[in-house]
């Protein structure tokens, strides 16, 4: 008797033990900051519900958040990282102390949309162009293709500062604006409704459109919590670019579309421009630093290390490749 006595309180210390167990390796939150559907937001859905993000012990929380104010809750602790790579390169340039840690698209998949009865980029002369921020990626493709076509952006159009598509579609559809960048998705539907598609930004730039960025204290405070997520990106971005059915019904999930077939093309888009390991080579950062730098007017001499951090994704990507891992 005594002797059950003992068994049983030994498995009730041993379940307790487990609990305890558990409880220590509880989920940690993550807190994401995106301006605008896209890549980098696919492959953080997917890795959340592929479990990805549970094998590393988080959970991410996406938080619809614009560029300049998502770098500022993220400098003040509110925002773990931010998808907007292309802010987080101005802000860097200058010398805000943020890095970007992923990149998983150096060229921009937008499309220059117009109004129907404007038929070049020409016509844009004297036209309001609305983009998302005064120095973000989409201001700064629109002036790269407005001055490769002979126009002055600071002096030949009028570039005003509005939200995401959701907001620029609607300015659109009014002629508030006469002309902006769109997503691949916005860009479609926007050419069913009669606009004029005038260029394709990939045709101009190199641009880092998809990415993840945070501060630089993030980096020091957090390094194992930084790794584990860009590592279940890395999963994400790999199992979106290799299993097209399972990453079409994702998206059509994230996007709120039932339109298949719309969903389809951006995905065949969007997949062709991905980077699989989450990292572009020096000589296309330096080249997209030289151009942030004529674009804010800074000077001094920055190299790619001083903007990007790509140690843990190009760790991760090793990791990933030695195991033999497949979405």
């Amino acid at each position: 008797m005594r002797y059950k006595r003992i068994t049983r309180l030994s498995l009730v210390c041993l379940m307790f033990s487990l609990l305890s167990v558990d409880s220590s390796r509880a989920i940690e939150n993550v807190r994401v900051a995106y301006p605008s559907m896209g890549t980098s937001v696919f492959c953080l859905i997917i890795a959340q519900k592929e479990g990805y993000l549970k094998e590393e012990g988080l959970d991410v929380q996406l938080l619809s958040i614009r560029g300049e104010i998502a770098i500022r809750t993220t400098l003040a602790g509110e925002v773990d990282f931010f998808t907007n790579a292309g802010s987080a390169l101005a802000a860097a340039v200058r010398a805000v102390p943020v890095k970007i840690v992923t990149i998983f698209q150096d060229k921009p998949s937008w499309d220059l949309i117009a109004q129907p009865d404007i038929k070049s980029i020409a016509q844009l002369r004297r036209k309001t162009i609305g983009v998302m921020s005064p120095e973000g990626s989409l201001a700064v493709v629109a002036r790269e293709i407005l001055r490769k076509n002979g126009i002055d952006p600071a002096k030949d159009v009028n570039l005003v500062v509005m939200g995401g598509d959701e907001v620029r579609f609607p300015a659109l559809q009014t002629k508030s604006i006469q002309a902006t960048l769109f997503s691949s998705a916005m860009s479609i539907k926007a050419q069913r409704d009669g606009f004029i598609k005038l260029a394709n930004a990939g045709d101009y730039a190199n641009l880092i459109e998809g990415g993840l960025a945070t501060s630089a204290d993030k980096i020091k405070q957090n390094p194992d919590k930084m790794f584990r997520l860009i590592r279940a990106g890395l999963k994400g971005i790999n199992f979106f670019a290799s299993k097209r059915e399972p990453a079409i019904k994702y998206m059509m999930d994230a996007l709120r579309m039932s339109d298949r077939e719309l969903v389809s093309s951006i995905y065949d888009i969007q997949s062709k421009l991905i980077l699989r390991e989450g990292f572009s080579d020096d000589k296309t950062l330096q080249s997209m630093i030289e151009s942030m730098k004529r674009t804010t007017k800074v000077q001094r001499d920055i190299k790619v290390g001083d903007i990007f951090d790509l140690s843990f994704v190009k760790k991760a990507n090793e990791e990933l490749k030695t195991s033999g891992w497949k979405p």
